[in-house]
């Protein structure tokens, strides 16, 4: 048989490219099914260090441990009905609820009621208005005539009112003078008191520093006029409902009653109920009940700029440059104690007496709520703070935290 040279480089030329074309199939196939990255993966497998939050309620444990042990021996010494909670760089270390819902029938305390916060509430009025500065729908520098335009007083300003320097009489000496209606005024017909009974100020306003709960009923009318929506609902939807503050409310209504605590008063051996103040139709004075989960989970986002910009916050802790009154910020309290500024403000209205103090430099927060008249709360709240800044001390030294210098988690 002749060798056929033409016919055999022929078959040589097609196995070579059906061998190819084969192993090309089979690299496609074979590949694309795996290949899940961008051809550049050097940003995906980056090795990045993240840091990392201590535990502190782990870490702090016998201390805390501690800190219970005392804070119960103290509420039995000064028989509190109410709740305490102690938190450190927004971390919890410590709640717990005393004495009894009840003193009357003697019904144990339960957790997550809320306390009428009386004039704690005023943070929250003071926030409702620089949320409105913020939006530019009202100016603090301008005159409350501005807004309320048969206010009066004309050289009195929305900043005035904020920081307690109106001027303004009591609104309740007028209310329980003048109004003869058997539902007290609400925010607006407070100002028509105002405007009507009140001859003069009582100094000229931005002069002096007098606390004045009518400032804060005043915000709360301006609020009402600009947003055209009442204090109550503005705050409701503005604050509340994105914050899901379910144990936070601006009224008390026939839905949550059961979960607001009532206000009690010391009679001989026993209590007695308080009703209601006749004054509570007018709020932002007063006016919020709260629990004090729910109080923390407020001031927490408050402090670190989530509910207002870190302008509108310097404002409210007194950290604005040029401020004339040292001793009040915006709905704050301000004082400062062995070279440390301290931020806070106390209530009282109802039977019921809290307080929420903060030291910013140690970044701790405590909060004690009350609701049986008890005076003896005030010299608790200051056992609480000076036990827990102990407690911290010897906890921080103990475990040696080096602030600055993040734990890296592998």
């Amino acid at each position: 048989m002749k060798f056929n040279s033409k016919f055999f480089f022929r078959l040589m030329l097609f196995a070579t490219l059906a061998l190819i074309i084969s192993y090309t199939m089979f690299q496609n196939f074979a590949f694309s099914n795996f290949e899940t990255y961008a051809p550049d993966t050097s940003e995906i497998l980056e090795f990045k260090p993240k840091a990392s939050v201590p535990d502190y309620t782990s870490l702090f444990s016998d201390e805390i441990e501690v800190l219970k042990e005392e804070i119960q021996e103290k509420a039995k010494r000064y028989r509190i009905n109410g709740s305490v909670l102690i938190a450190y760089k927004d971390q919890i270390l410590y709640e717990d609820d005393f004495g009894y819902k009840d003193p009357t029938k003697k019904t144990p305390m339960e957790p997550a009621l809320s306390y009428q916060l009386a004039s704690v509430s005023k943070q929250f009025t003071a926030a409702a208005v620089l949320k409105l500065h913020e939006n530019k729908l009202l100016d603090i520098d301008y005159p409350v005539s501005r807004y309320l335009p048969n206010f009066k007083f004309e050289k009195v300003s929305i900043r005035d009112l904020l920081k307690h320097r109106s001027g303004l009489w009591n609104y309740m000496y007028l209310t329980e003078q003048y109004w003869d209606q058997d539902i007290a005024p609400d925010n607006l017909e407070v100002v028509d008191l105002l405007n009507t009974h009140a001859p003069r100020l009582n100094f000229p306003s931005g002069r002096y520093f007098s606390y004045s709960n009518t400032g804060y009923v005043v915000l709360g009318a301006i609020v009402e006029q600009v947003t055209q929506l009442s204090l109550k609902e503005y705050i409701r939807e503005e604050f509340l409902l994105p914050l899901c503050l379910d144990e936070t409310f601006v009224e008390k209504t026939e839905l949550n009653k059961k979960s607001i605590l009532n206000g009690y008063q010391p009679y001989r051996r026993s209590f007695i109920e308080l009703p209601a103040g006749y004054h509570n139709n007018a709020i932002g004075d007063k006016g919020i009940y709260a629990s004090a989960k729910d109080l923390h989970i407020w001031f927490r986002d408050l402090k670190n700029g989530k509910i207002l910009r870190e302008e509108s916050v310097d404002l409210m802790f007194g950290r604005d440059k040029g401020g004339e009154n040292r001793r009040y910020g915006m709905g704050f309290r301000l004082e400062n104690k062995g070279n440390e500024p301290v931020i806070f403000h106390n209530g009282l209205w109802d039977g019921f007496r809290n307080g929420l103090v903060y030291y910013p430099k140690s970044d701790l927060v405590v909060i004690v709520m009350t609701h049986t008249q008890n005076k003896r709360k005030h010299y608790f709240q200051k056992q609480i703070i000076k036990k827990a800044k102990a407690q911290l001390r010897f906890a921080e030294k103990r475990v040696e935290l080096k602030t600055g210098e993040p734990e890296l988690v592998l």
